[in-house]
């Protein structure tokens, strides 16, 4: 069983966020990834995704938990959103979700 559905069973947040985003062939950021729980419908549909999150474990757990066939498409970084440099104009998309 996969991250995804242990976290979200019912893939209700992601198809919440379909609802109002449309991810195909998009570039999106995705603040605060945590353990991947999102990233990964995420990456199945979009062109790119930089999922970041300031906890180093989380982020190697996301890492992991990506299928090989989504890594040349998903980059990770061990970071702070205050930290890290977003060039504008460089995602289509913003996606956090319970980062506050």
């Amino acid at each position: 069983m996969d991250q995804t559905s242990v976290l979200d069973p019912e893939g209700a947040h992601f198809s919440a966020l379909q609802r109002v985003a449309d991810f195909a062939d998009a570039r999106v950021l995705e603040v605060g990834c945590g353990d991947g729980r999102l990233t990964v419908p995420v990456a199945e549909r979009a062109a790119t995704v930089f999922a970041f999150d300031p906890d180093a474990d989380a982020v190697d757990a996301a890492r992991q938990a990506l299928p090989a066939e989504l890594a040349g498409h998903v980059s990770f970084a061990a970071a702070s959103a205050t930290a890290i440099e977003i060039p504008r104009s460089a995602f289509d998309i913003v996606l956090f979700s319970w980062s506050l």
